[in-house]
């Protein structure tokens, strides 16, 4: 199988030579570390048969200005449509990735490509600031529920804009957990968030595109809401956060595709050596029987992790991989 084919296959939960194996190195730090006491990402890539790359959508905000709830009405989107949003270039300083549209330049064919986007909450809080969307999901729900309606429309569109530039699947971004618990009530997600994360969801995959959802934190309460809305896969089931792996694979495993399970600080910074190895090992024992699982970090990996730690881990990664192709 290539990269898409064994990607897409996952995603499927259709039988695939080997779990596929991703790795975000998107932070630009780190990426000039890795360079420096290793090679650059690209042979990182190609010696750890990484089989996925992600292009980036820009914020939705591109005013240069947060505002008041008040005024998302007359916010102006823009044309999802404009190839701006496949070619932005004014990143963060500390941002390591390319666009949508290099992505697929320089991995398309190669690899499978994902378009990251913004999600619901995430997005609306590059215009209202995140405090501020949190709190006025409270305080001005109808307000808020009217703008999600406008930009559920907005997100459509733009998911034909990808899917038509030849990406492979998205990603929407839509961090919705914290330690414990979620960030605001399941009964406030459910009727203030969902019903338009789920217009998203659904156009995407009559256009044929997997969905996945990258939200941090404990989400358990919402699971069963995932698997309805029509997510293809979670990412990363934070552990640290309270997210059981075990529950996920055994009630969720053939349900939703489990997509990540290294975390960043819990294990790639909190062990070294022997124990990484056993970290590593115990998290393709639980997730990866049966398919149904992406080898990932749990997000960026980050410039205190030491370049050549990572190296060792995908060298275990890689022999765990084939050991768990549901092939016959």
């Amino acid at each position: 199988m290539n990269t898409r084919e064994r990607v897409l296959a996952t995603f499927e939960h259709r039988p695939a030579d080997r779990t596929p194996i991703d790795c975000w190195l998107y932070q630009k730090q780190f990426v000039e570390k890795l360079e420096a006491e290793y090679g650059p990402r690209e042979q990182f890539l190609d010696e750890f048969n990484i089989d996925i790359f992600v292009g980036f959508v820009p914020w939705p905000n591109q005013l240069g200005r947060k505002v008041d709830v008040t005024e998302l009405a007359e916010v102006d989107l823009g044309d999802p449509h404009d190839p701006k949003w496949l070619n932005h270039s004014d990143w963060n300083y500390d941002f390591g990735g390319v666009n949508v549209a290099q992505a697929l330049a320089q991995q398309g064919g190669r690899r499978a490509v994902v378009a990251h986007m913004w999600g619901m909450v995430e997005g609306t809080s590059s215009f209202l600031g995140i405090e501020n969307c949190w709190m006025n999901l409270g305080a001005e729900p109808e307000l808020m529920m009217a703008w999600f309606d406008r930009y559920a429309d907005w997100l459509c569109a733009l998911v034909d804009n990808l899917t038509d530039a030849g990406v492979d699947l998205i990603t929407l971004s839509d961090d919705w957990g914290s330690n414990g618990r979620m960030l605001f009530s399941p009964r406030m997600w459910r009727r203030l968030i969902a019903p338009y994360a789920k217009r998203v969801v659904q156009h995407a995959r009559s256009r044929g595109l997997p969905v996945n959802l990258h939200s941090d934190g404990y989400i358990m309460d919402i699971m069963d809401d995932l698997v309805d809305i029509g997510y293809t896969s979670l990412h990363p089931v934070q552990e640290s956060a309270g997210m059981d792996p075990r529950m996920v694979k055994e009630k969720y495993g053939d349900k939703i595709v489990i997509y990540g399970s290294l975390d960043v600080i819990d294990g790639l910074l909190a062990y070294d050596g022997v124990e990484l190895d056993e970290y590593i090992t115990q998290r393709f024992a639980i997730y990866a029987p049966g398919g149904g699982f992406i080898f990932n970090g749990g997000h960026f990996i980050q410039p205190d992790i030491p370049p050549l730690r990572l190296v060792r881990a995908y060298r275990l990664v890689n022999t765990l991989a084939p050991q768990y192709g549901t092939l016959s």
